[in-house]
């Protein structure tokens, strides 16, 4: 059988590399596994939400780990795509393919690599779960000589900083354990747009589309984040779009219930929220160029904006109002809509239904 595109043994040994080891977390699983539980309990009474399943326990990792199970994902996730591009080489009456395949699967690993890597140095927590092909038991991983060196850079209470990042995982367990058809949702639309990259992106038109663009436009776009978008045929342009959508709202979703039971978990977390949003703000150099190229500029903005839309939601209606947009892909909001919460809850028939149940009070 032959080999894919990507050389993912060096994209094993780059993001090895870069891991490192980092500095020891001085607990253990027990008491991780005994704040995820606590929070769990607090983001069902809040949500209402019901896990049809089991939350996931908690699992101390080291970075090498955690890095291991995202190459894996990545191996997932670029399958399909890897077999579309291979067929269209085979398919070239170029000569030197073999070589083509060599140069083009070592940089792609290498590439791969540096992106894991660097994350691997970076990420506490993951709620770790399969989007594209089969389904495999979620795990909520939680990285030590991550969870260390944040809570040192953070300079907060220990057991604050460990039941906020308790609650951060655990309630995107929750969330996807109580809707189970996200996650096909979501790894349906990821599957479409990759497939269709493998397909239908051309290098030559991509190239084109640089040579054509305003300069100010290029700039504007590479600074944000937003090139690679921006590049996309109008097709996957919008799966995109339908993509970032529904990951904003699954981000915003999860950031408005950390805040609404954060008091409840414990009345210093407004401080740690503080002391998170100004660490965010004090990024050198390097860390903004990189969060940029990988995107994590675009996912601090889902967060923002997706919080901003729940919290307009359930201040005017109440969380059962915000909950319809679980009750299938039909009534998540629309990227427009986005902005407009207004317009989503008179869609999903919310305001018909509490200006009708008015009339009878």
């Amino acid at each position: 059988m032959p080999e894919g595109l990507v050389d993912w043994n060096m994209a094993e040994r780059v993001a090895g590399a870069l891991a490192g080891s980092g500095p020891a977390w001085d607990g253990g699983e027990e008491e991780l596994r005994t704040e995820s539980d606590r929070a769990a309990e607090l983001v069902r009474r809040y949500t209402r939400l019901k896990p049809k399943g089991g939350v996931p326990p908690a699992e101390l990792v080291d970075r090498a780990e955690w890095a291991e199970v995202n190459l894996e994902t990545f191996r997932e996730l670029s399958a399909k795509v890897e077999r579309h591009l291979e067929d269209r080489m085979e398919g070239s009456r170029n000569g030197g393919r073999g070589l083509q395949r060599t140069i083009v699967g070592a940089a792609t690993g290498a590439e791969i690599g540096l992106a894991v890597g660097y994350l691997s140095q970076r990420v506490i927590g993951q709620y770790d779960v399969a989007l594209i092909g089969p389904a495999r038991a979620p795990r909520l991983l939680f990285v030590g000589p991550n969870l260390s060196a944040a809570r040192a850079r953070l300079d907060v209470d220990r057991d604050l900083f460990l039941r906020w990042i308790a609650l951060h995982e655990t309630t995107h367990a929750v969330h996807f354990a109580s809707v189970p058809w996200l996650r096909e949702h979501i790894g349906g639309i990821a599957e479409e747009l990759f497939e269709k990259a493998a397909i239908e992106v051309k290098p030559g038109e991509l190239l084109g589309k640089l040579a054509r663009m305003n300069p100010r436009e290029l700039v504007r776009s590479a600074t944000k984040g937003e090139l690679a978008t921006l590049l996309w045929p109008e097709p996957q342009r919008r799966l995109v779009d339908k993509l970032t959508a529904t990951m904003t709202l699954v981000e915003g979703y999860a950031e408005h219930v950390m805040d609404a039971v954060g008091d409840q978990l414990d009345p210093r977390y407004t401080d740690l929220r503080r002391a998170l949003d100004r660490d965010r703000e004090r990024r050198g150099l390097l860390d903004s160029i990189v969060s940029k190229v990988l995107g994590l500029d675009m996912k601090l903005a889902q967060y923002r904006r997706g919080k901003a839309f729940a919290d307009e939601v359930v201040r005017s209606h109440g969380i059962r109002t915000l909950n319809r947009a679980w009750g299938g892909p039909e009534s998540l909001p629309r990227p427009d809509e986005l902005d407009s919460p207004a317009e989503w809850v008179e869609r999903v028939g919310a305001a018909r239904e509490r200006r009708l149940f008015s009339l009878f009070r």
